[in-house]
């Protein structure tokens, strides 16, 4: 596999991908391609890494490989997205079509699950690392090209699992009621950003990941979120100062 520069790949992001190439050499040169160019894009975002990178980190030596597969960089970004979005949505689309149909949800939890964990993509996968940050670095560089890619319809599991949620927050004013559910969203999808370069990592927290705790943890943290009373929180408050 040609070497990539430094200043281009940082080393331990070029040693991950020429061991994760060692498994790639039956995987179709296409898919290569997609794999390589997916890792990249989640560690520094789509606009910072060039062609020659990915062809390069997907092992070929023909750096029009990828524009005879894709055509251009953007092309083979919007197919990474769109992968990545049916990758969640359909298993969000099922879990929920399932707990619609048993007539629930009875409590925000159950809705908090399936928002959550199906963004966690099951680890033989080679995207279960990458897949978040792809989505999160490219929405904070270019959120239109990213909605107008994946199409951003209130009929999707993702904006059902919202409304839901509120729903359940009816009593609340909506303008409380909606700041608590962007909250949730940039707590949801950073912490789980954080997890996919924990465990993609070797580093003091990605034993924190290991395992299913911090999920558990963090479906509690994210209802904590949207439910938190301000009064009880200060009550409590002043029985510790007590």
């Amino acid at each position: 596999m040609p070497k990539i520069r430094l200043v281009e790949c940082s080393g331990a992001l070029y040693k991950r991908i020429r061991k994760q190439g060692r498994h790639m050499k039956k995987i179709k040169t296409r898919d290569r391609i997609k794999i390589a160019a997916q890792t990249l894009f989640a560690e520094r975002g789509i606009d910072a890494v060039g062609v020659r990178e990915i062809v390069a980190a997907a092992g070929q030596k023909n750096m029009a490989s990828l524009h005879y597969y894709f055509r251009t960089k953007e092309e083979l970004a919007r197919e990474l997205l769109v992968d990545a979005a049916d990758a969640i949505e359909s298993r969000r689309t099922v879990l929920l079509d399932e707990l619609e149909a048993s007539k629930g949800p009875s409590n925000p939890e159950e809705i908090l699950r399936i928002f959550i964990e199906c963004a966690v993509i099951p680890g033989e996968d080679p995207r279960s690392l990458s897949n978040v940050r792809l989505f999160r670095l490219a929405f904070l560089d270019d959120p239109k090209f990213v909605l107008d890619t994946i199409g951003d319809t209130t009929e999707s599991a993702y904006h059902r699992c919202l409304n839901h949620l509120r729903t359940f927050m009816a009593y609340m004013d909506k303008g409380t009621r909606e700041r608590r559910l962007y909250l949730l969203q940039e707590f949801v999808f950073t912490t789980l950003s954080t997890r996919e370069k924990a465990l993609s990592t070797d580093c003091f927290y990605t034993p924190i990941w290991t395992g299913t705790e911090m999920l558990e943890e963090l479906v509690i943290a994210a209802e904590g979120i949207l439910f938190a009373d301000k009064q009880n929180v200060t009550i409590k408050k002043d029985k510790r100062a007590g």
